[in-house]
């Protein structure tokens, strides 16, 4: 071999070992969080300008954020079936924000409206650009935040668990207050954040579910005595009055209330029935119809934090998105979070 040739040889090869190197520094760790996710109607999105997205309100799919971090941070509006195929990213809401939303936790809460095909968002624990109450279209435009708890004068520090009653006139959202212990009420307010009602006193009342004839709302009413922390299934009417626990027939004398025990209560679509921790209760008998945790995984897992539809119940946890089958015996992930090593064109930086 000649010199040049030799030159030309080791030149090839210095430039496929810059090229890997380069390529190399484009790709990163990212990470892919699912947030909070909640059913709604089929949305075909519009394929020229000015057009309009069309709705199939008879038809569901499941709707999420999602927050995607190693190339800046970007959170999502997004959707997908219910069997976790065609994920769509709708819009981003919003880019860079001060600090990313922690995920370690129920940090976030989404819900739609049929009727006004709109969607109310509460983050918890985020900078404060993010957290308080937001509300949007379904394609993510007019994207609003009307409530921000450091705006407030009532000693607000963050809002969550947002659910619309089913006319869209109202959100009803969980409230926590500045000060010791758990100070926690149940709220709503308008569509616009202006007028704003206190449905119960607190001091420790969260995690609201409306009912689908929007007379009630169910949420978990705590009981603190010692180190002892009871959380029980209690409903109040929509105008903030009978405020009271739903009976249980099986409850034991040396509880401290005779009611339900468990968290995130989920209405049924025909209002008979209410989801809580792992067992369905019947609301007109206050039995509890179906008690069963699903698996998940070949072991006894969690729906997550749910809301329930047609085709099954759909959650959000730490690790992703959840659906449940009907008769809670199993749950399969449909989104799961993850941390993945990529550059940002490449579809595994995506979901």
């Amino acid at each position: 071999m000649n010199v040049n040739a030799q030159k030309r040889k080791v030149a090839a090869v210095l430039f496929i070992i810059t090229a890997m190197i380069l390529a190399g520094s484009a790709r990163g760790a990212v990470s892919v969080e699912y947030l909070c996710c909640a059913w709604g109607p089929v949305m075909t999105l519009p394929t020229k300008a000015r057009e309009k997205p069309q709705f199939d309100d008879s038809q569901e799919e499941v709707y999420f954020l999602k927050q995607v971090t190693g190339h800046g941070v970007g959170i999502y509006l997004c959707k997908m079936k219910a069997d976790g195929s065609e994920k769509t990213e709708i819009k981003e809401l919003w880019r860079n924000p001060n600090y990313p939303i922690d995920t370690q936790d129920c940090t976030t809460w989404m819900d739609v409206c049929v009727k006004t095909h709109q969607i109310a968002v509460t983050v918890t624990y985020a900078g404060s650009d993010l957290t308080g109450l937001w509300t949007m279209n379904m394609d993510g435009s007019d994207l609003r935040r009307i409530i921000t708890p450091a705006h407030t004068t009532n000693g607000l520090q963050s809002v969550g668990s947002a659910t619309w009653t089913p006319d869209g006139q109202w959100i009803v959202y969980g409230e926590s207050i500045r000060g010791a212990g758990r100070n926690g009420r149940i709220a709503k307010c308008d569509k616009n954040g202006e007028k704003r009602v206190y449905l119960t006193d607190g001091p420790w009342d969260n995690d609201p579910s409306s009912s689908p004839d929007g007379k009630h709302v169910a949420f978990i009413h705590w009981t603190i005595k010692g180190d002892v922390h009871d959380r029980w299934l209690w409903l109040v009417d929509l105008d903030g009055s009978n405020s009271r626990p739903l009976p249980n027939p099986a409850a034991k004398p040396n509880w401290s209330a005779q009611a339900h025990w468990g968290l995130f209560p989920a209405w049924s679509p025909d209002g008979k029935s209410v989801l809580l921790e792992c067992g369905i209760i019947d609301l007109a008998s206050g039995k509890v119809r179906l008690e069963r945790c699903p698996m998940l995984q070949g072991k006894q897992g969690t729906y997550g934090w749910p809301h329930w539809g047609k085709s099954g119940f759909v959650g959000f946890s730490v690790g992703g998105i959840l659906l449940t089958d009907l008769e809670l015996y199993e749950a399969k992930w449909i989104g799961s979070s993850k941390l993945a090593h990529c550059s940002g064109a490449e579809a595994t930086c995506r979901w």
